[in-house]
């Protein structure tokens, strides 16, 4: 027996991933193309840009960042919201329903009933939940290095990797606080309501953050999108704490999974 569960959650849902894959590869290609348009119109869009409040602009460019570059462009498009959001989304999906739905089908008693032991279990629903966010990212990142440069949009390559790793890690980090949650619980909509209700109440304490200074250093110390760069990702950097942080998280949450579950009652 080898990773028979793993392989079977990879396969149970091979549709849901090609469609979220598809769609994250059609838009970054959709932004691209618009690239050129946008940049020869340079001028208005960026005085439109500075007009802004100074916390509005950097929440949205990132610091120092012009939005014409084609790293302020593509950061501000793909990394401040669009590719953490879906991918936040995919994995908090996708970790609160991987345990959770095996006891609301009733189909768990099946599994335990073979010589898989739970944190096995575990191990390999938790990976096999969320490995698709790292093929989403990659997907991502070889669709910009293969159209951007045709469109104006040269980036470091190497920058580029890091800062779809540390949205994979960041999608990854929630969906296993979903994951943790509802194998608990047993309840898939708990797992992923407190997942996503903690993924907004720290993007909005990381907004304000950057708005009043009291909250500063609080927002850059717990809030993972803080961590994970922002817009100016591409132009900035992730820190490598940051992406330490954000793959100890993952790892953390699985392993409390692991715990909770071997000593969970699961005959009630």
């Amino acid at each position: 027996m080898h990773a028979e569960v793993f392989s079977r959650e990879l396969a149970d849902h091979w549709r849901g991933t090609v469609a979220w894959l598809a769609g994250a590869v059609l838009l970054s290609v959709v932004y691209m193309v618009f690239y050129p348009s946008i940049h020869s119109s340079g001028a208005s869009v960026q005085h439109l840009l500075e007009s802004l409040p100074k916390a509005l602009r950097i929440a949205l460019l990132g610091s120092g960042v012009s939005y014409l570059s084609p790293t302020g462009y593509l950061g501000t498009e793909l990394f401040a919201f669009l590719l953490p959001v879906l991918l936040l989304v995919m994995g908090i999906l996708a970790g609160s329903r991987a345990l959770a739905a095996e006891e609301h089908n009733g189909t768990i008693d099946l599994l335990l009933s073979t010589p898989i032991r739970r944190f096995r279990l575990v191990l390999e629903k938790g990976f096999g939940a969320l490995l698709p966010l790292f093929a989403i990212a990659a997907a991502v990142g070889l669709t910009v290095a293969a159209l951007g440069p045709s469109q104006g949009l040269t980036l470091s390559l190497g920058g580029l990797a890091v800062a779809l790793l540390a949205v994979a890690l960041l999608g990854a980090s929630f969906g296993m606080l979903g994951f943790l949650i509802a194998s608990a619980t047993g309840s898939s909509g708990l797992g992923g309501g407190m997942g996503a209700g903690l993924a907004v109440a720290l993007y909005v304490l990381n907004v304000f953050g950057g708005v009043a200074p009291p909250l500063t250093g609080l927002a850059n110390a717990v809030s993972p999108f803080h961590w994970v760069g922002g817009a100016g990702v591409l132009a900035n950097g992730v820190s490598w704490s940051g992406v330490l942080l954000l793959s100890v998280c993952p790892l953390v949450l699985l392993g409390l999974s692991i715990l909770i579950y071997e000593r969970r009652d699961l005959t009630t």
